[in-house]
């Protein structure tokens, strides 16, 4: 590396689409400008230009070191070979970058805040030559994309298309939107419905595959809008194959995707580090500057979380008030949750599934037993009589007769089996394993825990 302060850092791309969170300044621009640099363009496509790296780091009087005179970029990509990756690095050598002939083909698009700019703004030619135009041919939106920009935004469009306007030799095309009876151009349309429509028609209609480097396409969008474009960037990958890696400051937007799709950046003086698989909630508690309790307690699930608030309630109630657990996705996650908050220096403590192991330095603890605490819990002779009592369900029969081996779906599949909801069952189990277990039990974990409160 070596590119706007950011001296050593790895991102792992483990799925079709890659959001990068973080606060501003961490690095998440350069890490997108930085991949629109792996590709050579694609000789069968034309019309294209490709990125390269003096793309996006201009050198200047202003900025005369955008990067170190020894900077580079190693790019890995996936083969036929699994286990074999072809590697290549892009390094400065002297006033030039060499590295980018080995490339493999692929046409890159960059959306950054200029990608679309409203007419008015731009004194566009549809805005000061309106009334003198010639209109050209219209290029129909097909029905299926114009219900998909619809959904995103949630409205019912009649129709959609873009029109080519000409004046005096010069061209340009504006997009034409139908609604409620009435038609109108992107000159009275609002940023985040303008913008909308031109990202989802580039994404149809750009070679399939294509990678997009999308700067924080929630601009300007609603909350349900936000939601709706993630579903509609998981949906377009898996059906034209592109890849998305995107900026993002959005919850809404991160909790649509799964973990493998979330990397959240942070920059200290130690430098930048990426942590990869971050929930939303947590994604969304370091963005707004951990303004919240005075200890943050990380479990992989809601299973987790109950199991972990009962215990604490027993032994200390007084320290519910004081901390907020977040469940933050697998035990790889906790693993990465408590190493950022660690380097950030916040005040917290983790608590994982009891088979995987404690990491005290790190300051992760396990829960009672030695098997995740659904199994743990599901297991426990009393918990199964009660069941029985309580609901008339033979719990382990009910697993077993339901070929239910995932002790993330025991809570649903008891649930659905005693005709009761969810969170009742698993809350009334996980009081009977506690009365069973006893403190003495799970104390040490508690202890350990308000040990780190004064930290």
């Amino acid at each position: 590396m070596g590119f706007r302060g950011v001296a050593d850092l790895r991102v792992d791309f483990q799925f079709p689409i890659t959001a990068i969170s973080g606060l501003n300044g961490a690095g998440k621009s350069t890490v997108g400008q930085l991949c629109l640099g792996a590709y050579k363009k694609p000789g069968t496509v034309h019309d294209y230009k490709r990125f390269y790296i003096r793309d996006f780091f201009p050198a200047s009087l202003a900025d005369p070191n955008p990067f170190t005179v020894d900077s580079s970029v190693v790019y890995e990509y996936n083969t036929n070979e699994p286990l074999t990756p072809q590697t290549l690095t892009v390094a400065r050598t002297q006033r030039e970058w060499s590295g980018y002939k080995r490339q493999p083909e692929r046409t890159c698009y960059y959306i950054g805040f200029t990608i679309y700019i409203p007419k008015v703004e731009q004194r566009d030619l549809s805005i000061y030559r309106g009334a003198q135009l010639a209109l050209g041919r219209q290029r129909q939106i097909p029905n299926e994309v114009r219900e998909r920009v619809g959904r995103i935004l949630g409205q019912q469009y009649d129709g959609m298309h873009f029109q080519r306007i000409e004046h005096g030799g010069r061209e340009g095309e504006l997009g034409i939107a139908a609604r409620f009876g009435a038609q109108y151009s992107e000159n009275n349309m609002g940023f985040g419905e303008g913008r909308t429509l031109y990202l989802v028609d580039l994404l149809e209609n750009a070679p399939s595959p294509s990678l997009f480097v999308i700067e924080e396409p929630e601009t300007s969008l609603h909350e349900n809008a936000q939601f709706e474009l993630g579903r509609y960037f998981l949906d377009v990958c898996n059906r034209r194959h592109h890849q998305i890696i995107l900026t993002t400051h959005s919850s809404t937007l991160l909790q649509t995707l799964p973990a493998d799709a979330r990397v959240m950046l942070s920059r200290d003086a130690q430098g930048v580090a990426a942590y990869p698989g971050l929930s939303a909630a947590r994604a969304r508690s370091i963005l707004s500057g951990g303004h919240h309790r005075d200890m943050t307690v990380l479990v992989e699930d809601d299973f987790a979380k109950l199991l972990l608030l009962e215990m604490i309630r027993r032994c200390d109630r007084d320290l519910l008030r004081c901390v907020e657990i977040h469940e933050v996705g697998n035990t790889k996650a906790v693993r990465s949750g408590a190493q950022l908050l660690q380097r950030l220096g916040r005040n917290y403590a983790a608590v994982r599934d009891a088979d995987v192991g404690p990491d005290p330095a790190l300051g992760m603890y396990v829960f009672p037993g030695n098997r995740p605490p659904e199994s743990e819990v599901y297991s426990n002779a009393s918990v199964l009589d009660a069941l029985t009592a309580e609901f008339g369900i033979n719990a382990h029969h009910a697993l077993i007769q339901r070929q239910i081996t995932d002790h993330h779906k025991f809570s649903e599949a008891l649930a659905d089996e005693a005709s009761t909801s969810v969170d009742y069952l698993r809350t009334y189990a996980v009081k009977r394993y506690l009365d069973d277990i006893g403190v003495a039990a799970f104390q040490p974990l508690i202890e350990n825990i308000q040990a780190r409160m004064g930290r």
